[in-house]
């Protein structure tokens, strides 16, 4: 039996895996949803309205196509990953990701990935060039964990450099994710520069210039990308505070794309900071449905006042295609690549014997190649490879705790809490939750 579980943790892992809210983006089975764009202040109230009017989007397919006919351009992917950041930059060859998302969205940007040209999927070899940590909040490091785990699984594993701001708190050097995950980093601080192969772009960055003990959204990476097509501003999670000390250092912050800081929060984007950007197109990476109240109107309001237009990450499906190309940007919507998997749930979680039981009741096989299943409280995850379940059967996965019989093992231990409320979600290989049950307490 599912269990009930106490409203403020319910409205957490709901968020997490989208099950009573939508989750972001069109059913697969519809066209792309595009790009919902804000509406400009009210005379009357003078509020901002917040649904309005909207552009085409692109299908997973269209999107490849596009990149695939334009290398001269530059593009920033920000994937749908909920109240998060997941970037994805390319340069010509160059590809970087800024900020990796949560250990859930591990589906989400690996499809992101494989459409700028990087994959980070089961049995593919694969390269980035370089990956950039803006601070340390779980919602922009958690992805790094499974990017980095020696699963055996990926062959050629490759990324060539890890940068991360050089201030930070809340956490000791031998914790800091880029330690954990990769013995270190390339600390950066305002005046240090990352050239970006051969294509004649550069982040130079701006903050931090000092440390905020406080909040360590004030240490953000706050990085502008100077090419030869244009310039844009990604802002990490920088609060009011780091807001004020770059505004201080009168650095010349005009830019066709910007990065909104700290998902379109209260404490963010001053109209100092959005008429100093005077962007374009203003990118805001969340989900009001994770994080109410974001964006915030007041921060759209100004941004709209600077003559940026807003788009957010929560209202596509896979996320936000932004191209950048002789000072002109642009920004589509992108639909997941395929449909969602129909007749696959969890039949059983057994907290006791440490097991979860999956079955197809579909009349088709259903492959599981790529899907995941993720605990909520311990933050394990398993991901299928080659496995799938006929028509009417059940697939059992078992760990090193299970005593009992078990199909597939997952290889690791004490999964599933026995003695607190757990929640396992079984995500497919876009990142979209098929189906969640909780371990009974």
């Amino acid at each position: 039996m599912r269990k009930i579980i106490p409203v403020l943790l319910l409205c957490v892992l709901l968020t997490a895996c989208g099950q009573t809210a939508p989750t972001p983006g069109p059913e697969p089975t519809s066209a792309p949803e595009p790009v919902a764009t804000i509406e400009p202040v009210s005379e009357e109230t003078g509020e901002a309205q917040m649904p309005a009017a909207v552009d085409s989007g692109l299908s997973y397919s269209g999107a490849a196509e596009k990149l695939r006919s334009d290398a001269q351009a530059v593009y920033l992917f920000a994937t749908n990953v909920g109240k998060g950041d997941a970037l994805v930059l390319r340069c010509g060859d160059w590809i970087g990701l800024i900020d990796t998302g949560k250990t859930w969205a591990r589906g989400r940007v690996d499809q992101a990935l494989a459409l700028m040209g990087s994959s980070f999927r089961a049995g593919d070899s694969y390269r980035l060039d370089a990956v950039f940590l803006t601070h340390t909040d779980d919602d922009h490091v958690g992805g790094l964990k499974w990017m980095t785990a020696d699963d055996g699984r990926i062959p050629n594993r490759r990324i060539e450099a890890l940068y991360a701001s050089a201030m930070y708190t809340g956490v000791k050097e031998g914790k800091h994710p880029a330690v954990q995950a990769m013995g270190g980093a390339q600390w950066l601080k305002r005046g240090d520069e990352v050239p970006l192969g051969d294509s004649g772009a550069v982040l130079k960055v701006l903050a931090p210039a000092s440390r905020y003990t406080d909040k360590d959204d004030n240490n953000s990476l706050v990085m502008m990308l100077e090419s030869p097509q244009g310039r844009m501003l990604l802002a990490g999670d920088m609060e009011l505070p780091e807001e004020a000390e770059l505004l201080n250092q009168g650095d010349d912050l005009s830019c066709a794309v910007l990065k909104v800081p700290n998902h379109g929060d209260d404490d963010t984007t001053s109209a100092a900071f959005a008429n100093a950007c005077a962007a374009q197109i203003a990118v805001v990476s969340t989900d009001s449905q994770e994080k109410p109240g974001t964006p915030d109107p007041g921060v759209i309001s100004r941004l709209q006042a600077a003559g940026s237009r807003v788009v957010v990450t929560g209202d596509s499906g896979l996320g936000v295609l932004v191209t950048l190309k002789n000072g002109t940007a642009t920004a589509e919507t992108v639909d997941f690549p395929c449909p969602a998997v129909s007749g696959l749930s969890i039949a059983r979680v057994d907290a006791s014997d440490d097991t979860v039981t999956l079955q197809n009741t579909s009349d088709s096989p259903v492959g599981l190649n790529g899907c995941y299943l993720f605990s909520d409280k311990g933050g394990e995850m398993y991901v299928f490879a080659d496995e799938s379940i006929d028509p009417g059967a059940t697939l059992t996965i078992g760990t090193n705790s299970t005593k009992g019989d078990y199909d597939v093992l997952w290889d690791d231990k004490k999964v599933i809490n026995k003695k607190k409320a757990d929640t396992i979600c079984l995500y497919d290989d876009c990142g979209r939750v098929i189906d969640w049950m909780g371990n009974g307490k």
